[in-house]
């Protein structure tokens, strides 16, 4: 395990917890087109999803940060923050980042897409273009950085 502490910045903490709780809405959004009782549900089970159990296990123990963050900065850090943000050492809240990926990126965009197929409507394409920015934009944050 690794002994560097995790600094998080106060606009990242703030600004990255915002931009997942919006995304969150976006992905809510496209299952309530269909169903408003679809929206609600997705968005009950991907908040509690992403920010009870993804946050609790990002943060075990204080000891790993120099600031305690209750497990916001982590949730921050590993959607938008930079490479070295990303604690990658514990597989098994990494294991729920990429379930909470695919929860918020592939499966309201095919879900759209399939909605779009059935009723074009304006808004609709502004919702998909607005996921797939936000899915793209979180997913470069993972590439390694060119020195």
């Amino acid at each position: 395990m690794s002994t560097d502490k995790f600094e998080f910045k106060r606009s990242l903490l703030v600004f990255g917890n915002l931009a997942i709780l919006g995304w969150v809405l976006l992905a809510s959004l496209t299952f309530a087109f269909t169903n408003q009782l679809y929206g609600w549900l997705f968005l009950l089970f991907a908040s509690a999803t992403i920010f009870l159990i993804l946050r609790r296990l990002g943060c075990s123990s204080c000891y790993y940060c120099k600031s305690c963050t209750s497990g916001f900065g982590r949730l921050a850090g590993w959607f938008f923050g930079n490479r070295s943000l990303k604690d990658t050492n514990n597989k098994t809240a990494l294991g729920f980042v990429i379930f909470a990926y695919v929860l918020l990126s592939p499966l309201p965009i095919a879900f759209l897409t399939t909605s779009l197929a059935q009723t074009f409507d304006i808004l609709r394409i502004v919702l998909l273009l607005l996921l797939v920015a936000i899915s793209l934009f979180s997913a470069a944050t993972w590439l390694k950085p060119r020195n």
